[in-house]
């Protein structure tokens, strides 16, 4: 093989500007792209679409702690004989190999495929399929491997193909997009599939949004097409009395491993939970994992997406609720939300004239300045007594002492605010009795007061946050 055949994926090699040399298929691509438009937009990470670059169609996605991945898309208006079909498969892997870690995966859309072929594209989907509910080294699993991989053998291809094929490729072999009106009727049937809040939309409405879409795709060959302006498209294609307010970003905190793709924005913290043993991560593991995927992922919403709005789903522990909040801040001009007992509790639902206030215990012990210890117990009266145990075994006594207690419950969103501000008070009186370089802060109380502490922390000292992990033990986790 010469260098010239290695250097794959490239955007001039013959195989990425065929089509500036011959126009056919074009029209497929433009429909096959409206189609998947509604899907792709259904993925939190969802940030950009290209055709004709590298291969026909590309789209972006960004996964937290990965970055930036790609789905490359060969649009195909007919039915795939086996050459054909296996030729396409080489060169996705020829392609994932030539670029190690920019594609996430390679999707084959076409019109049909032999029978020769379907019997390969039946065993992938039976073992995708059923993946999530057997354990991969079950004896389920390899046999149905094994058979998978002889099917392919018989067709004259390597194990290292099967592979490659199980792994990365998708196929979907019912593209039949050979009209506008056939493209158009599923372009909207996908919309509201994906997102249900434009079901109420006229069908002139939908036509106006099908025929922008279009206008904006067509005249887009190899120039990316982004997320704000596909949105943007459609906002501008409604009219104004019917347009939509942006929903919020979903974050999913993952706390036990899974197998599932998300379209949330994923973060995979399971080490950062601990488990029932309660173990954690090193600090610096807190620092350089979890900190650096939020404030990647922060950076990525504001460059990507028309809305600073955050919706937070499933569980965390304290140092995550603190760490999500200081870096998705009101200073930032972000908004946080939380499913509580079935309502949601927003970081911007400001208190009233009728919100109670919170009360607050406080205690102070004068030591060493450069460090301050802040204990904040909520409805925890245990806590104070644990922290200084803690601190007597790590030879830390002799640090400054400011201890909040409260034995009264958080009512609202509202009230979490209020009590926000009352602890943030006390903190700043110590600060200005104290030279303090850095706050170490011990909380026992709500996730969701936590969220909305860190959310608000801003104009004081850098913090030390800590898990407890057992009676009188806690470990150092992130530093915000």
């Amino acid at each position: 093989m010469d260098e010239k055949e290695k250097q794959t994926p490239s955007l001039l090699e013959p195989e990425s500007i065929g089509g500036d040399i011959a126009d056919s298929g074009f029209a497929f691509q433009t429909n096959l792209i409206l189609c998947k438009i509604p899907y792709w937009l259904s993925f939190e990470g969802f940030s950009a679409v290209i055709r004709e670059a590298t291969g026909d169609i590309e789209a972006k996605f960004y996964v937290p702690g990965e970055g930036e991945g790609i789905e490359a898309v060969e649009a195909k208006n007919h039915s795939l004989t086996p050459a054909k079909f296996w030729a396409e498969i080489e060169r996705f892997k020829k392609m994932d190999e030539g670029s190690p870690g920019t594609f996430r995966h390679f999707t084959l859309c076409c019109s049909g495929i032999s029978e020769e072929i379907k019997t390969v594209v039946n065993a992938l989907r039976r073992l995708r399929d059923s993946q999530p509910f057997y354990e991969s080294s079950s004896g389920v699993m390899q046999h149905s491997m094994e058979a998978y991989k002889e099917r392919v053998r018989k067709l004259g291809k390597s194990d290292e193909i099967a592979d490659f094929l199980y792994q990365k490729v998708l196929i979907e072999s019912d593209w039949y997009l050979h009209s506008d009106e056939k493209t158009k009727g599923l372009f909207q049937s996908q919309l509201i599939e994906h997102h249900p809040m434009y079901e109420d939309l006229s069908v002139k409405e939908l036509n106006n949004v099908y025929i922008a879409l279009h206008n904006l795709v067509r005249t887009h060959k190899a120039r990316p097409i982004t997320r704000l302006q596909i949105e943007q498209t459609i906002q501008s294609a409604i009219s104004e009395r019917n347009r939509l307010t942006s929903h919020p970003i979903i974050l999913f905190t993952e706390i036990e491993p899974s197998k599932r793709e998300r379209k949330e924005l994923h973060f995979k913290w399971t080490p950062f939970f601990g488990g029932a043993e309660r173990e954690y991560p090193s600090s610096k593991e807190w620092n350089e994992g979890l900190m650096r995927d939020l404030q990647e992922t922060r950076d990525w919403i504001i460059k990507n997406r028309s809305t600073r709005h955050i919706l937070l789903k499933d569980n965390r522990r304290i140092s995550s609720a603190i760490a999500i909040g200081s870096v998705f801040s009101a200073v930032s001009g972000f908004v946080v939300e939380i499913d509580y007992r079935g309502e949601r509790w927003a970081t911007n639902d400001h208190p009233t004239a009728e919100t109670p206030l919170y009360p607050l215990s406080t205690e102070f012990q004068k030591g060493d300045d450069n460090h301050l210890v802040v204990t904040v117990g909520i409805m925890k009266d245990h806590v104070m007594s644990e922290v200084n145990e803690y601190l007597r075994q790590a030879n830390l006594s002799q640090l400054s002492m400011l201890h909040l207690t409260s034995r009264e419950p958080i009512l609202s969103p509202k009230h979490a605010n209020v009590a926000v501000e009352a602890i943030k008070k006390e903190i700043k009186n110590t600060l200005g009795v104290c030279r303090t370089k850095c706050i170490h802060l011990f909380y026992a109380g709500p996730s969701h007061l936590a969220l909305f502490l860190g959310h608000r922390w801003n104009a004081l000292a850098p913090v030390q946050c800590y898990e407890w992990t057992h009676t009188g033990m806690y470990t150092p986790t992130c530093l915000i």
